[in-house]
C-alpha cells in the first residue's frame, strides 16, 4: 500500500497545469490563486484523512467537476438527495477572513460534506469515532457534523501549505436531505466544484468546495506558535466534536478525562483550561482545589462548563474567569476562550 506522503509542493503544481489544460481551464493557475487548485487541495486533504486514520484508500482518483450553483434568494440550494438518490446527511462548514466576518455571514469559502445515511456508521468507525445510533437524528446529523469538521480542519492546514492565510471557521450546519432555507455562500459565486470518491467501486461520499478565487495569502513573517489549550470533559462525543474544531481555530488542544488526569497534564504548560464539573474519579469542583495548590498553575485562566444552572457565582469566587451552561455552540465557546487569552 505504501507510505502516504505530505504534499508535495511541486508536483502539485504540476498537477494543476495538467488537469486546468484537460479541463479547458487554461488561465487557472498556482499564481492566478484558482478555486480550481483549492478543489484539488480539497481532494487530497480528504484521502488524507482516511489513510492516516484507516490506511483506507478510495477505489479510484476521486471525480472532479465543476457546476452551476443553484440559488435562491442569494442563498444555495441544496437538495442532497440529488447525490445519491437515497436518504442522505450533508454538513456544511463556512470560512471567514475573521471570526467578525462569520457573524455578519460574509464568507469566503464554503465546504459541503455529503453520503448516505446508511453509510455514516461505517464511515465514523473507519475514521476512530464512537458508535452512533442510526436511528437517532440528532446523533446522525452530529456524526455527519463531525465529519465535515475533520475534513475542514485538515483542509485548512493543506492551505496553509500552499500560502494562503489561515481563515476562521464555523460549527457545522447539519441536514438530512435538504438544508430548508439553502446556505450562504460568498457573494457573487455562480459555480462549485463537487468532488465524488468511490468506496469499492461504488460512490459513498461527495464534497462540495465553494470559494471565491483571489482568496489572502500569508505575508513573509513568522507566525506565533499556537496557543496551548487544557480540555477536561468525560463526554468522549464532546471531545469528538470540539477537539478538531479548536485545532482549526490554531489552538494546541490537550485533553483529559477527568479531573485527576487533568492535574498531570498541567506539566504541559497549558495557557487556558475549559473545565466539565461533573465527571468520575475528581470532578471540576476538586480539580480547581488541588489546582490551586500548584504556583506554576495558579494564574492559568479557567473556564467552566456544566450543565447545572446557578452555580456561576460560586465558580467565580473559586476563581474561574468564566462559566458556559451547556449545551453551548462551539463559537460560544471560542469567544470565550478569545476573551481569557
Amino acid at each position: 500500500m505504501g507510505d502516504f506522503k505530505p504534499l508535495d509542493l511541486p508536483k502539485f503544481k504540476g498537477i494543476v497545469r495538467h488537469e486546468s489544460a484537460r479541463m479547458g481551464l487554461g488561465s487557472y493557475s498556482m499564481e492566478g490563486e484558482s478555486s480550481f487548485t483549492l478543489a484539488l487541495a480539497l481532494s487530497a486533504a480528504v484521502k488524507k484523512i482516511f489513510f492516516e486514520k484507516s490506511e483506507t484508500t478510495f477505489s479510484g482518483e476521486p471525480l472532479l467537476s465543476k457546476k452551476a450553483i443553484t440559488q435562491f434568494a442569494h442563498r444555495m440550494r441544496v437538495d442532497a438527495m440529488e447525490k445519491f438518490n437515497a436518504t442522505t446527511v450533508c454538513a456544511a462548514v463556512h470560512f471567514a477572513a475573521s471570526q467578525e466576518d462569520l457573524d455578519r455571514q460574509e464568507y469566503m469559502l464554503m465546504l459541503v460534506v455529503y453520503l448516505e445515511q446508511r453509510f455514516l456508521p461505517e464511515f465514523l468507525r473507519m475514521l476512530q469515532y464512537p458508535y452512533i445510533d442510526f436511528d437517532e437524528v440528532d446523533e446522525v446529523k452530529d456524526g455527519c457534523g463531525t465529519l465535515a469538521n475533520l475534513i475542514a480542519g485538515q483542509y485548512k492546514r493543506e492551505m496553509i501549505q500552499l500560502g494562503y492565510k489561515d481563515l476562521m471557521m464555523s460549527h457545522f450546519e447539519s441536514f438530512i436531505n435538504a438544508a430548508p432555507d439553502g446556505l450562504g455562500i460568498p457573494k457573487g459565486l455562480t459555480d462549485k466544484y463537487e468532488i465524488s470518491f468511490e468506496v469499492e467501486g461504488t460512490k459513498r461520499l461527495v464534497v462540495e468546495l465553494v470559494t471565491l478565487d483571489m482568496l489572502p495569502k500569508w505575508k513573509a513573517v513568522e507566525k506565533a506558535a499556537p496557543k496551548k489549550l487544557l480540555i477536561i470533559d468525560d463526554d468522549v462525543t464532546f471531545i469528538k466534536i470540539i477537539e478538531p474544531f479548536l485545532k482549526s481555530q490554531g489552538f494546541d488542544v490537550i485533553v483529559a478525562y477527568n479531573g485527576a488526569e487533568g492535574i498531570k497534564r498541567l506539566g504541559m504548560k497549558p495557557q487556558l483550561i475549559v473545565l466539565d464539573i461533573q465527571m468520575p474519579v475528581m470532578d471540576g469542583y476538586e480539580f480547581i482545589l488541588e489546582k490551586k495548590k500548584i504556583r506554576e498553575a495558579v494564574d492559568v485562566p479557567v473556564i467552566v462548563l456544566t450543565a447545572r444552572e446557578g452555580m456561576a457565582e460560586m465558580f467565580r469566587i473559586e476563581g474561574a474567569r468564566e462559566y458556559l451552561l451547556k449545551p453551548f455552540q462551539p463559537a460560544a465557546l471560542l469567544k470565550s476562550i478569545q476573551r481569557c487569552l
